[in-house]
Parts: C-alpha cells; structure tokens; sequence
C-alpha cells in the first residue's frame, strides 16, 4: 500500500469518521474514498487538496513528502543530484 493510502486511512481513523462521510462532504463517492484507502486508485489533485483542507494536514503529508513534524522526506536537496552536464548522478 502507498503512503497516500496509509495516510489517508490514518487520519480517517484519528478523527473518527466515515469513509461515507469523507466522500459526502468531498462531494464524491464512496467508491472512490475506499479505492484511495485501498491504494487502487489515486485522486485528482483538486481532491488531494481538498482532502489537505478537510484534515488539516499539507497535502506533501498526504503524499508522503513530509512526516507528523513537518519536516520533509526523501527530497533533501534533490537539485545537488544533478551535474553542470544536465545528466542525473544516482
């Protein structure tokens, strides 16, 4: 399962509410809040926010590019990966 998903399922049940109550006030359905739990399917960007808003959280949480602090993830000064040559260095 993705970060999203876990995430996601997470603060679903840290505020002890519905999936059917996401999708209600997110003006979706249900289908879709338990396909982004279930990590089948990922939502468009304008429901990411909306999910950010709803929760309270930034939406670089909700995509596993900042931990519970704030602080951020995997990309730590990602542009020094990169040589004068315009090649990508791993």
């Amino acid at each position: 399962m993705d970060i999203f998903a876990i995430r996601l399922e997470k603060l679903i049940k840290e505020n002890k509410i519905t999936k059917y109550r996401v999708a209600k006030d997110l003006k979706c359905s249900k289908q879709s809040v338990i396909n982004w739990c279930e990590g089948i399917s990922e939502p468009k960007i304008s429901y990411i926010r909306q999910l950010a808003e709803y929760f309270d959280v930034s939406a670089d949480y909700l995509l596993g590019l900042e931990d519970e602090t704030g602080g951020k993830t995997h990309i730590t000064n990602s542009f020094n990966n990169f040589t004068n040559s315009g090649t990508f260095k791993l």
